[in-house]
């Protein structure tokens, strides 16, 4: 009953401040000044200011974290912001990334992080729900002082100004409410802000798969590695989520770390692993778990496994590109033996390693190319 009281009364006094605003700026001649301010330029130069505009609100919300990210001593390897990736490669470098384009959006990513111990979990996790709740605090703040700035405005005779910020004001506002809305989505193994922040207490399956993402990113961390195999093997024993994409992530984890880094592989995830071979995705990233799961065996030395599994790779099944079926077919004949694919590997144009490489792409990070331990 309070909490609708409340609302009620905020609603009331949110009535009169726009009330009052209304009646000011008709007094002020508003819609005279807002007239000429759109029309002081053709309206096709509007369409260049919205991309001008939705570039800022997209800059503003990543820039929030951004700042949160160095006030909580985290080092910021790059910002992406619409298409444009402001990148930390000895130096600022900037760099376009004409696929950002299609996401409408940014990402920040931190440079390389190290996990070692469960008091350094607990400070990593702690100052990245800091970070996380600092892009729709930086959104909501910009939209707040784009509408101050255009109200201003309305009071000068500056009309081309008046023009432009009107139209940033209505992309800002769009953008500063998709901010909030889509920072409480959890969805297909995608996380909004709000709905990351409150994951990493209530999900104890994201939580270790974004802090091995955040230490294996940028180079592979082996004492972090050595810190989450324990959990990383008991929450693959005791959770069975074929269809979640990061029991999946999790999966192809473990599998990596077997056949690249010799880690010891577990019976019973093994199990689970085969039955999983039946319902991979025929996307991309099926196609790679199906590959790395062929070199889990080599690297167990269970070479009747790995024919079996090639012979029954259906490669005109997966949804893949021409240029990363060659790499990894190529790939997969050099670290099975079949022929030496140094050559080819080893010139970067080969390289397409996954279906979001080309997120990474601007970081330059140099793909070693590991063998099979056995």
């Amino acid at each position: 009953m309070k909490k609708r009281l409340r609302k009620t009364w905020i609603y009331f006094l949110l009535g009169i401040v726009v009330s009052f605003f209304y009646v000011l700026l008709i007094y002020e001649n508003f819609f005279t000044h807002l007239n000429k301010g759109l029309n002081t330029v053709p309206f096709y130069v509007h369409i260049i200011y919205m991309f001008i505009a939705l570039f800022l609100a997209i800059f503003a919300h990543e820039m929030g974290h951004f700042i949160s990210f160095v006030k909580q001593g985290i080092k910021p390897k790059a910002l992406y912001a619409l298409g444009i990736a402001f990148v930390n490669d000895n130096g600022l470098k900037i760099r376009f990334v004409p696929k950002f384009l299609l996401m409408i959006g940014g990402i920040v990513i931190p440079d390389h992080l190290s996990i070692q111990s469960k008091d350094e979990e607990e400070t990593m996790v702690h100052k990245f729900k800091r970070v996380l709740l600092a892009g729709p605090k930086a959104s909501i703040i910009y939209g707040v002082l784009i509408i101050l700035i255009w109200i201003l405005c309305l009071f000068t005779n500056i009309y081309w100004l008046n023009g432009f910020l009107f139209t940033v004001l209505i992309v800002t506002s769009i953008m500063t409410v998709l901010a909030v809305l889509s920072s409480k989505v959890s969805r297909a193994g995608m996380y909004g802000d709000f709905a990351a922040e409150k994951a990493f207490d209530k999900d104890k399956l994201f939580r270790l798969t974004y802090l091995i993402q955040l230490t294996t990113l940028i180079e592979h961390d082996k004492e972090s590695m050595a810190y989450f195999w324990p959990s990383i093997v008991e929450m693959l024993e005791t959770q069975h989520q074929a269809h979640s994409q990061l029991y999946t992530n999790l999966l192809g984890q473990y599998i990596y770390e077997v056949a690249f880094h010799g880690q010891i592989a577990c019976l019973s995830i093994e199990k689970k692993m085969n039955s999983l071979i039946r319902n991979i995705p025929k996307t991309e990233d099926g196609l790679i778990l199906y590959l790395n799961i062929i070199y889990y065996y080599e690297a167990l030395n269970d070479r009747t496994k790995v024919i079996q599994l090639l012979n029954n790779l259906n490669t005109a099944k997966f949804k893949v590109s021409d240029k990363v079926l060659t790499y990894y077919l190529r790939l997969t004949n050099h670290l099975l033996g079949f022929k030496d694919e140094t050559v080819f590997l080893s010139q970067p144009k080969n390289v397409h390693t996954s279906s979001y490489q080309w997120v990474y792409k601007p970081l330059n990070i140099q793909e070693e190319l590991k063998g099979i331990v056995k």
